[in-house]
Order: structure tokens, then C-alpha cells, then sequence
């Protein structure tokens, strides 16, 4: 078996241990079907729901993709300003610090207010949460260049377009791509937010629906496909990130080495 094939093996292998764990949960302690169905319950209940899916599918992946897009450009623009200003750094570092701290949820309800149930609301949910991220890694990209390399470019008296398309770029794309990784997750969490808050159709409304009438099963289908959105997200990205920066590492690098 190739490398990349058995690396490929220990996730299915991960998520086939957690479900014999749960089903296993469900023989011994026998608990109401309320509380902890079985998985084949959940998967039951996900079939005969089958029909009510796609509307509440689209839903959510409208509001994460649109508040991950919109994230993604306002991180770059800032990150750009913060970089290539000391008046812009010091007068947006404390907004936007200030912003991070604050809890996004706490926006939620007063979105709510000024832009209805509609889309609107969800997408500034999810671009609030996931737009730190993408400033902050693309900005420490576009700082952390090699001093020698700096050193070159003045000794060669290389233009200021030069030095940014050449050298503070290419050197930022690593940190770019880890930066919408992590957007990648806070964006389904903000959209899910969202829709717990107010909305009328989306995955986390049915969450909070099924909750309300302890329809455990079909929150638990609606988990999983949420997890399914925000992971087919993440894959993407790692793809792009493989096919336009070849000689970063993005197998799981940082993961070993906080390990």
C-alpha cells in the first residue's frame, strides 16, 4: 500500500472507531432515543428526511461561502494597509484587537434586527468570525521576509512592485493558505451561529427545530452535515494550497510540530 493511500486510511479508520464507540454507547446503557440514538437511527431518520435536504443545505453553504469570499478579500485588503502603512497599523491594531475579543455572537442578535432573517445576516456573522485570521497570517507573510534577502534586494535597488511580486508574495502564500484554513472552519461555525440566532431555513435552524421537538436524530444528521460542508471546504483549500505552493508543507506540518 502507497504512502499516500495509507495516510489516507487512519481518518476512515478514526471515524469507523468513533461510531463502533457509540454504537456500542447504545447497547450497553440502552438510553432513550431522545437523548442518544443509535447511528443507524440517525441515518434513518436522514433518509426519510431526504427530500427537505437540499433547501436547508444550500442555505447554509450560501451563507459560509459568502461570508468566507468576503472575509478572504477584506483580510487581504487589511493586511495589505496594516503592511505597507505605520499610520494605518497604528490606527486599525486596536479596532481590530478590540473586535477580535469581542464575542461575534454577541452581534448576532442585533444583526437579526437591522438585516431581518435574510442572508445578509448569516454572511456578516461568518465574515466577522473568520476575517482575524485571514489579516493577521497574511500580514505576518507579507512581514516575516529573511533580512539578507531584504538586504539583496536594496543592495540590487530593486523597485518596491519588484520586491513585493518576487519576494513579500510568494513568501506570503504559506501563511495566506493557513490563515483560510482556519477561516475555512470559523465560517461554518459563524453561519451556524447565525441560524441558531434567527433564521428559517438552514441546517442550524433545523438544529434548533429538532432540538425543540427532541428530534435528536435529525440534529444529529444536521451535525454531520455540517461537519461534511466544512470539511469538503478544508479539502478544497489543502488542494489549492498543494497545487499553488508545492514546497510548503500541507500535510499536517504544524500539527506534528505542535505535537
Amino acid at each position: 500500500m502507497g504512502e499516500r493511500a495509507r495516510q489516507g486510511l487512519w481518518p476512515v479508520v478514526s471515524f469507523v472507531i468513533v461510531l463502533a464507540c457509540w454504537q456500542a454507547i447504545v447497547w450497553v446503557v440502552a438510553p432513550p432515543p431522545f437523548l442518544l440514538p443509535s447511528p443507524g437511527r440517525v441515518l434513518a431518520r436522514f433518509i426519510d428526511f431526504g427530500p427537505n435536504w437540499p433547501r436547508h443545505i444550500v442555505a447554509t453553504l450560501q451563507a459560509i461561502v459568502l461570508g468566507f469570499v468576503v472575509a478572504v478579500a477584506f483580510g487581504v485588503i487589511g493586511a495589505l494597509a496594516v503592511v505597507a502603512s505605520d499610520r494605518f497599523r497604528q490606527a486599525l491594531t486596536p479596532l481590530l484587537v478590540t473586535l477580535q475579543i469581542i464575542p461575534k455572537i454577541a452581534f448576532a442578535p442585533l444583526f437579526l434586527v437591522w438585516f431581518g432573517l435574510g442572508i445578509v445576516s448569516k454572511v456578516t456573522v461568518a465574515f466577522l468570525v473568520a476575517f482575524f485570521p485571514v489579516l493577521i497570517n497574511t500580514a505576518v507573510g507579507l512581514v516575516q521576509i529573511e533580512p539578507e534577502l531584504l538586504d539583496l534586494t536594496r543592495v540590487i535597488k530593486a523597485r518596491r512592485s519588484w520586491v513585493f511580486l518576487r519576494v513579500r508574495l510568494p513568501n506570503s502564500l504559506p501563511y495566506f493558505f493557513a490563515g483560510l484554513r482556519v477561516a475555512s472552519t470559523l465560517a461554518v461555525i459563524g453561519a451556524v451561529i447565525a441560524e441558531f440566532v434567527g433564521s428559517d431555513v438552514g441546517l442550524g435552524y433545523l438544529i434548533v427545530v429538532a432540538n425543540n421537538q427532541l428530534d435528536t436524530p435529525l440534529a444529529l444528521a444536521s451535525i454531520v452535515l455540517i461537519s461534511a460542508l466544512g470539511l469538503m471546504l478544508y479539502g478544497l483549500l489543502v488542494a489549492l494550497e498543494r497545487l499553488v505552493t508545492p514546497w510548503a508543507r500541507t500535510d499536517g506540518g504544524l500539527i506534528k510540530a505542535a505535537l
